[in-house]
């Protein structure tokens, strides 16, 4: 199963109530057997999972959706299913220019920012453990008994209660602390580094360097708050945080506006609106070359 069409599958597991159920069937029947008999019963339990299959209504979506499970309970790939941070249900993804607030099983609260991806799993009890991909926001219940961990392609963030924030976007992922205490993981070293309110880890995969510095809460997570802060950035290094925060792409055509400097916050502000600041602000015009891609120039008027 190509990793496209894996992903296509895991989306309609986490919006099809019935497909989700036919899913924990034909997990039950996995795991009833032991994995070292696993070969031994590969035919009855194929019997078993076909025979469920034809019990269902015939629509052909859900079908086709069995059918493809089957395969991947009967393969190599079921691993990805059935085993470890993999055996999640359950995905929440905050579309291009969205922030998506959702709470938790336990009812610890997140925000995602746009164009992130945060999956966890159908039972999520002990631990508590989610995905995340991009960049979200955690307000963790506190429960001693079952610690909260996030997972990341480089880091594993271990919380009991806590608020912080993660980011993924770029090659260097960083993690900032509001509130609590947290335990972060490298796996590619396994070094373990504790944050403490108002720290900011800085991991990048490239180097494996590691920094830890003070950060201020309130700017680094208003994004959360529906605002974009731009805080005298040059055009150039404000462009990556306008594209992810709106999901959009501007280029800039005059090389001399690079360096020109934007300073503001803009709150609950749509793309024209945006646009119609920054163009206030500064001395560049926005042209829309096609939809979500603009791009800068500098402005005729003095």
């Amino acid at each position: 199963m190509s990793k496209e069409d894996r992903s296509v599958f895991e989306i309609e597991l986490s919006i099809d109530n019935e497909l989700k159920a036919l899913y924990l069937e034909y997990l039950n029947i996995w795991k009833a057997y032991p994995a070292n008999d696993l070969e031994l019963h590969h035919e009855m339990i194929q019997q078993k999972i076909e025979g469920k299959i034809k019990q269902k209504p015939s629509s052909k979506n859900l079908y086709t959706y069995a059918a493809v499970l089957l395969i991947v309970l009967l393969s190599g790939f079921s691993i990805f299913f059935f085993s470890g941070e993999s055996n999640y249900t359950n995905i929440k993804i905050a579309e291009a220019g969205q922030r998506l607030r959702f709470k938790l099983p336990d009812s610890s609260k997140v925000v995602l920012n746009s164009g992130s991806k945060l999956k966890y799993t159908q039972i999520f009890d002990n631990p508590r453990e989610v995905w995340l991909e991009g960049e979200g926001f955690f307000e963790v219940t506190k429960d001693a008994e079952r610690p909260f961990i996030v997972h990341t392609s480089d880091m594993k963030i271990k919380v009991l209660g806590t608020s912080f924030g993660i980011n993924t976007f770029s090659k260097k992922q960083t993690v900032s602390l509001a509130t609590g205490k947290v335990n972060v993981v490298l796996k590619a070293s396994n070094d373990e580094v504790n944050l403490l309110p108002n720290e900011q880890l800085t991991y990048s995969a490239t180097t494996h360097e590691i920094t830890k510095q003070n950060f201020n809460p309130e700017k680094a997570m208003a994004w959360k708050e529906n605002i974009l802060l731009l805080d005298n950035l040059s055009l150039k290094n404000a462009l990556p945080k306008i594209n992810d925060f709106f999901g959009v792409q501007f280029s800039i055509i005059d090389k001399t506006l690079e360096n020109q400097r934007i300073t503001g916050a803009f709150k609950d502000q749509n793309i024209e609106e945006f646009i119609s600041s920054m163009e206030f602000i500064t001395n560049v015009k926005v042209i829309t070359k096609k939809p979500h891609h603009y791009l800068i120039i500098a402005s005729n008027e003095n």
